[in-house]
This record gives structure tokens, sequence and C-alpha cells, in this order.
């Protein structure tokens, strides 16, 4: 029962985060915390996501890499990072953004480039 206690008290949510304000620029670290479990294959999961992202002119920069918590004591603790480059047209309800991800020797993969609408 404690250690149920314990999990439960791991729930998905910001673990920390801090925001700075530097000349108009705004640094942002902290990190997620994931915990769930999965019925039917009976998995329990924990995934640590620590992140940084720069924001300056409307142009905001994240870098981001997620850590299995559960799997410490194995060699695929980093699998790489996720960048993300995101830039909010002024007075209008859309967003450009372009993704890339690598993987733990740092070799990229494909770049997403796109927009989304809110409306």
């Amino acid at each position: 029962m404690k250690t149920l206690a314990i999990i439960l008290g791991l729930t998905a949510g910001t673990a920390m985060a801090a925001d700075f304000d530097m000349g108009g620029q705004t640094l942002s670290i902290g990190a997620v915390s994931d915990t769930n479990y999965t019925t039917g294959v009976e998995d329990w999961e924990w995934e640590l996501t620590p992140y940084a992202s720069v924001t300056a002119m409307g142009v905001a920069l994240s870098v981001e890499t997620d850590i299995d918590m559960l799997k410490l004591d194995e060699d695929d603790i980093f699998t790489g990072v996720d960048l993300e480059l995101n830039y909010i047209v002024p007075n209008t309800n859309v967003n450009l953004y372009t993704e890339v991800s690598s993987d733990k020797d740092f070799d990229f993969g494909d770049v997403t480039m796109g927009a989304t609408i809110k409306f």
C-alpha cells in the first residue's frame, strides 16, 4: 500500500519550472514527470522530460529529452533531443513551427515544418 501511495504521488505534472526575464527575452527551464500504468500488459512507466526554452521577439526555441526513470541502470538512458522552433504570427491565431529530433549520437532525423490555426 505504501508503494502505491508513492507511485500515485508521482502523477503527471511539472516537477519544477522557472521563467527568467532577461532584456525582453524569456528563458524557461524545468521538467515534466509522467507516471502511468497500462492494464492488460501490466506495465508501469515513469518518464522524466527536462526542458529549456528561450523566447525572443515572438520566436520560441525549445529543447527537451525523455529519460526513462525505471531504466536508469541500463545503457539507453539518453535517447536524444527534440528541438522545436515556434513563431506566432502577430494579430492572428497562426503558429508556424519547425521540429527535428536526434538520436543519442546526435544524428538528426527529418525536419517537420507546418502551421497550426486556432479558431
